[in-house]
């Protein structure tokens, strides 16, 4: 397996890709979210971390939430919003 290092660093850097991804779509953000807690879940098994299983199923359940909570509503950018909200005035 991974040095725990590795693991940490790979585990870290898909994070904030899915950081970025949620500022840009938050549906796709929050599904990238879902799926990178994988991650994390074999980095606290084999590192031994039972936290990271705990804080993986905490995140599982906050993006889940996320998802249900937000479906139906249309995000658009803001410089799209702001556009169109002045050319009705």
């Amino acid at each position: 397996m991974l040095s725990p290092e590795v693991w940490s660093w790979l585990a870290a850097s898909l994070s904030i890709v899915g950081l970025w991804l949620s500022g840009h779509n938050p549906r796709v953000g929050w599904a990238y979210g879902i799926g990178i807690q994988t991650v994390w879940v074999a980095y606290g098994l084999d590192t031994g971390q039972t936290g990271m299983l705990a804080l993986s199923v905490a995140f599982v359940a906050l993006y889940s939430r996320n998802l249900f909570r937000w479906r139906g509503t249309r995000f658009v950018r803001a410089a799209a919003a702001r556009e169109t909200s002045g050319s009705r005035s």
